[in-house]
């Protein structure tokens, strides 16, 4: 899953595409998994805060 976060971000994320700050207030992507192992509740429990153009050009480790 794939939500997209205009303004509302309150605290600062690492972005796992390029290791650097998603700063608040900052328009982002979070995305998760929802066929997890462990089921869904674990995929969101796992979610990560992407920038947008990270999760357009990331590699394929991702995908």
């Amino acid at each position: 899953m794939v939500r997209s976060i205009t303004s509302r971000a309150e605290k600062t994320y690492i972005c796992p595409g390029c290791s650097t700050a998603v700063l608040p207030g900052i328009a982002h992507l979070v995305v998760w998994s929802e066929d997890h192992l462990f089921g869904a509740a674990a995929g969101l429990a796992e979610r990560r805060h992407w920038h947008s153009n990270c999760w357009i050009t990331r590699t394929y480790r991702y995908r």
